[in-house]
């Protein structure tokens, strides 16, 4: 064996002893680390998540709210043709209900756009005074089924009268 002298033995200490307490803080202090940081992670990870659910649950009557006003735009369910024959019901309701006289109402086709969404198009013809033609346009924009006038034709059905002739398309959407 190597004989050392007083400061070769001090030297050989202090190696010894950094090598120890990297070894101590490689595989002892860094894994309990690791594990204390992932955690302290996954506890504000939840804190966020409480926050949040707390913010749903303080919102919630405005919430639901909202919820039963959209439940209606997606009430159209079946075939595409009975979700057709949906949108006409509706529109011929809501065209009774504004007091028209319709004289024709057709299917006009349907089309399927981005999102999973049906748009079905819906072509009446009727006669109305100019008040009741305003009012159907307001209880189709105002409708629980999701429905839109695309065109509006209007015209004089007699100089004597004040009566209009009117061709509307309607949209209706449905979601799938």
């Amino acid at each position: 064996m190597i004989k050392l002298n007083n400061k070769e033995k001090i030297l050989a200490a202090a190696v010894g002893l950094i090598m120890a307490l990297f070894m101590l803080k490689t595989f002892v202090f860094g894994p309990i680390y690791e594990k204390i940081s992932g955690y302290d992670q996954e506890i504000e990870q939840s804190k966020m998540a409480i926050r949040k659910f707390m913010a749903f649950e303080h919102n919630r009557p405005e919430i639901l709210k909202a919820q039963k006003k959209i439940e209606g735009y997606s009430s159209l369910k079946g075939s595409d043709e009975d979700k057709s024959a949906m949108v006409m019901s509706k529109v011929e309701a809501l065209g009774r209900n504004a007091k028209l006289q319709i004289s024709d109402m057709s299917p006009a086709g349907s089309a399927k756009i981005k999102g999973g969404a049906t748009i079905y198009r819906i072509q009446l013809r009727g006669e109305a005074q100019m008040k009741n033609i305003l009012d159907f346009m307001s209880e189709v924009e105002n409708a629980n089924t999701l429905l839109q006038i695309e065109k509006i034709t209007l015209a004089i059905k007699d100089e004597s009268s004040n009566v209009l002739k009117m061709e509307v398309t309607v949209l209706g959407v449905s979601f799938s």
